[in-house]
């Protein structure tokens, strides 16, 4: 008898391994501009969020996208009726307070820190780029 030839799953292209991934849908499902009011935001947002993977159950129905709302739903875009939002809200809130102050200042400071080294390193490269500008417009004869 043949066996059967595998395929390592690092040799499988990512849209396979997410086709393969999908489960079979029972909710309903809705166009990118009826889950765009549904969420409260633009059509946009759906199609950047469908295009990072975050609907894995969206499928391609006559030439137009259709999402399931319990994928609108796990990427945090919609809150059915009923749910409960400030359970998911709340085990975060309680880590930071059984968190002590000192703790908290100390990663505030760092975060403080970390972004005034990326304000200056931002500065530095605009001074250079415009001194770059300066260059070529000069030896362009438009100065």
């Amino acid at each position: 008898m043949r066996q059967q030839p595998t395929i390592s799953p690092d040799l499988v292209p990512s849209f396979i391994r997410r086709h393969l991934r999908r489960r079979p849908v029972t909710e309903r499902l809705l166009s990118q501009e009826e889950a765009a009011r549904l969420a409260g935001c633009s059509k946009d947002t759906v199609v950047r969020a469908r295009r990072n993977g975050r609907f894995p159950n969206a499928r391609l129905r006559d030439r137009r996208w259709a999402i399931p709302t319990d994928d609108l739903t796990a990427a945090g875009l919609y809150q059915p009726e009923g749910h409960e939002t400030t359970a998911v809200a709340e085990p975060k809130e309680a880590e930071e307070a059984a968190e002590p102050i000192a703790v908290q200042l100390a990663r505030a400071l760092a975060r403080v820190a970390a972004l005034e080294d990326l304000v200056a390193r931002q500065d530095d490269q605009l001074a250079f780029l415009r001194q770059l500008t300066v260059d070529t417009l000069t030896k362009g004869g438009a100065l």
